[in-house]
């Protein structure tokens, strides 16, 4: 599957003259619309930040208030009940609420995993004993949600070692506690990701990245709204897709001035961002494919073609 690639914009380019090679729409010709957008305290769910502080949003006439949600299920719920229009979930989440009769569409994809610049992993605590995945058969993992992505990558990561994934006991722990859920004993081992995942190395010892045992690169997370949303706001669900995408594109080329968004918002001392976003020309179907496909043949969703959850506005 092609790799995702980083955006070749200059660094230190500034907010008006990224927007001009964004090519906003016109101010003139739309009207300001508010949005309640939901995010989640993760660098993948960062966009939103950019968007917001850059001045992305504004460019492309939007006043968006960004609400925090604990997890991808409360985002759900949210846009089910419209609370909020849009909000960023996993792919894997996002899939299982659309497998639950919710009628969501993926307007733009958001984080995605490049093998090169890991974000997560599977960790234990810096004293356990456990030296490598397949040791933690029939042992407790933390993961963020239930039946999501990364259980699904826990799983996989067990099993490439010659472990049992079957044997596998899961809790839903938030990720801020996860560290601390280790060294006190309550867990055997956590699937973590940033911000929380580099700043815990020092306090627990990775064993390995589930992700890779996928593939070197896919699609993590996706922006999504109601159907019904999206068939009365073509418009400006067209102007948040190339809000993220401007602002995916801008926190590659500066990861030293998105860290300092990083660290105003989701209040981590994080010197640079790292997380890699989806490019327009990079994605393609196969992006996301490759996670579905390997969700699947574990059994945490049916078989499913990316193609029939995607918004074509």
């Amino acid at each position: 599957m092609p790799s995702i690639s980083r955006a070749r914009l200059l660094a230190g380019t500034s907010a008006v003259a990224l927007g001009t090679l964004a090519r906003p729409f016109p101010a003139s010709a739309q009207s300001v619309v508010p949005l309640r957008v939901g995010a989640g305290l993760i660098e993948a769910n960062a966009e939103v930040h950019y968007a917001t502080d850059m001045g992305f949003f504004k460019a492309n006439g939007l006043d968006v208030a960004t609400v925090t949600s604990n997890n991808g299920a409360a985002s759900a719920s949210a846009v089910a009940g419209g609370d909020l229009q849009i909000a960023v979930i996993s792919l894997i989440g996002f899939t299982l609420a659309v497998n639950r009769g919710l009628p969501f569409s993926i307007i733009v994809p958001g984080g995605v995993y490049d093998s090169s610049v890991p974000g997560s992993g599977l960790v234990v605590a810096s004293t356990s004993a456990y030296v490598n995945a397949k040791a933690l058969n029939g042992k407790t993992i933390g993961v963020s949600v239930l039946k999501g992505l990364d259980q699904l990558l826990s799983s996989v990561l067990v099993d490439k070692n010659g472990g049992d994934s079957s044997t596998l006991k899961f809790v839903e722990v938030t990720p801020p506690t996860m560290v601390e859920a280790l060294n006190l004993g309550r867990i055997d081992a956590a699937y973590i990701d940033n911000p929380e995942f580099s700043l815990a190395k020092t306090r627990a010892r990775v064993l390995g990245d589930g992700e890779a045992a996928i593939a070197n690169s896919f699609v993590e997370t996706v922006w999504f709204a109601s159907r019904d949303w999206l068939a009365k706001n073509g418009d400006v669900a067209r102007r948040f897709r190339e809000s993220i995408y401007t602002a995916g594109d801008w926190a590659m080329a500066n990861p030293d001035r998105a860290g300092t968004i990083l660290q105003a918002h989701l209040k981590v001392d994080q010197p640079k961002a790292t997380q890699h976003f989806a490019t327009k020309k990079a994605t393609t179907p196969a992006s996301y494919q490759v996670l579905l496909d390997a969700a699947a043949k574990y059994g945490v969703l049916p078989p499913t073609n990316i193609k029939d959850l995607l918004w074509t506005g």
